[in-house]
């Protein structure tokens, strides 16, 4: 199994690879994905680093036609990439095999913020960064981690933005166990983008509660 912290040649590779797929995104179809499809604008797409594979690095010629998803550290050093399927069948989401569950976008949690948000994937945490509030990704509904508690202990609200389903439901319950800070909102309709894309980032932010999020979050 992948370590925690990758190796210097591991860290070398996937800043190479990471380089190389976001120079390729540019017309490419994860572009259009991530622009029509899920209405992410260019600033917040080139913070990310999100790349297109159209040209893998030895080792990830199964992700080629995928976007991927750079893993960042606060001092912008990469952990890992995942891949996102834009088309066919098979899994949506693909980690590299070895890999451990990590949360995505821990820059987030080291900001001064009294409160943060934690979505269900990257998508939606960038989703919710782009609308202004801090987020965290968990990298599916079943892949919450209890050490991971630790992260949250420092805030005075911790918003859980589940998706408007069975597995967000569960997914809620399982963050919330052991957090009492932890307000669970699920996405009325779909998931936090879906619902950003139809009823517009104020919307969003009124779901969270304008004052709270004044007072603990902003």
């Amino acid at each position: 199994m992948t370590s925690l912290v990758p190796s210097d040649s591991l860290r070398s590779f996937l800043e190479q690879a990471s380089t190389r797929y976001q120079e390729s995104l540019k017309g490419s179809p994860a572009e259009t994905y991530l622009v029509e499809e899920r209405g992410l604008d260019n600033e917040v797409i080139e913070r990310f680093s999100l790349g297109y594979v159209d040209v893998p690095l030895p080792g990830h010629e199964k992700y080629q036609g995928h976007l991927a998803i750079p893993y960042l550290t606060p001092d912008g050093s990469l952990t890992s990439i995942r891949f996102r399927r834009l088309g066919g069948d098979g899994p949506k989401y693909l980690t590299v095999s070895g890999d451990m569950p990590r949360l995505y976008n821990t820059p987030a949690l080291v900001q001064p913020y009294t409160g943060v948000c934690i979505t269900e994937g990257e998508i939606d945490a960038i989703t919710a960064e782009q609308c202004g509030l801090p987020a965290v990704g968990v990298p599916g509904a079943t892949s919450w981690q209890s050490v991971w508690y630790l992260l949250f202990k420092q805030y005075d609200v911790v918003f859980v933005l589940t998706d408007d389903d069975k597995a967000g439901a569960e997914f809620g319950q399982a963050v919330s166990r052991g957090l009492e800070t932890a307000r669970v909102i699920p996405m009325t309709g779909g998931d936090v983008n879906s619902f950003v894309r139809e009823h517009g980032a104020d919307a969003l932010r009124r779901k969270l509660n304008a004052r709270v999020i004044q007072d603990s979050v902003l």
